[in-house]
C-alpha cells in the first residue's frame, strides 16, 4: 500500500525479456532502502525488486502490466515517480494507493496560470463512474484531488510544489498516464447492488 507522495527516479534501461520486460531504474533517493523482493511503485505501478545494486533497482514487468499501463511507451532516460510502501508508523499524507493501475488516461489539455497548472485527462467510461468531485485519484502514482468532472474527463489543479516534485512537468497533450481510482469507490460500487 502506498500514499501517492512520490520521489523522482530515471529509467536507465527498459527492454523486452523472456516472457515480459526488464525495467532498470536509477533511484538515488532510495539508495540503501530497498532489497530484492521489496515492493516499489513506479508511476503508480506496484512492482517487485528482482535485483538491486546501490541506487539501481531492477524489476520484471509482466505482459499483463504492459497491457494495462502506459509503460510500453516508456524509454531510457524518462523520469518516473517512485514510492516505497507505507509503513504502519508513517503519516498518511495522500490517500490509500494500492499500486494496481485500473486504466490509462489521455492528457487532453494543459493550461498554465500564474499560480498553478490545470491538467484535463480523459478517463475510459468503465472507470469514470468511480471518480467524484473533490475525491482522490492517483495519476502516475501521485495522490491528487479531482477539481472537476465533465463528459468523461477530469480536471486537476496542480500547485508549483507538486509540479516540481513529480514528473507531471514533463507531460504533454496526448500523453498516456496511469490511473488508479479510489479503492473506497470501487468497494462501495461493488457492495451496493448486493446489499441494496
Amino acid at each position: 500500500m502506498f500514499t501517492g507522495l512520490v520521489d523522482l527516479a530515471t529509467i536507465s534501461n527498459f527492454q523486452e525479456d523472456q516472457n515480459g520486460y526488464k525495467l532498470c531504474v536509477g533511484a538515488p533517493a532510495l539508495d540503501g532502502l530497498c532489497k530484492k523482493g521489496d515492493s516499489v511503485a513506479i508511476d503508480g505501478i506496484c512492482l517487485t525488486v528482482v535485483e538491486q545494486q546501490a541506487s539501481q533497482l531492477v524489476f520484471y514487468v509482466s505482459p499483463e502490466t504492459i497491457q494495462r499501463t502506459a509503460l510500453l511507451n516508456y524509454k531510457t532516460g524518462k523520469t518516473v515517480n517512485i514510492e516505497l510502501p507505507l509503513r504502519p508508523t508513517d503519516r498518511l499524507g495522500g490517500h490509500y494507493v494500492l499500486g494496481h493501475v485500473d486504466c490509462t488516461g489521455n492528457v487532453t489539455s494543459i493550461q498554465a496560470t500564474a499560480t498553478s497548472w490545470f491538467f484535463t485527462i480523459e478517463i475510459p467510461e468503465p472507470f469514470i463512474r468511480y471518480v467524484v468531485y473533490k475525491g482522490s485519484i492517483a495519476v502516475n502514482g501521485i495522490s491528487l484531488t479531482v477539481n472537476k468532472i465533465q463528459a468523461g474527463e477530469i480536471e486537476l489543479c496542480i500547485i508549483p510544489v507538486t509540479l516540481e516534485k513529480t514528473n507531471l512537468s514533463s507531460l504533454q497533450i496526448g500523453d498516456l498516464v496511469n490511473i488508479e481510482v479510489d479503492i473506497l469507490a470501487k468497494y462501495t460500487a461493488n457492495l451496493l447492488p448486493k446489499h441494496g
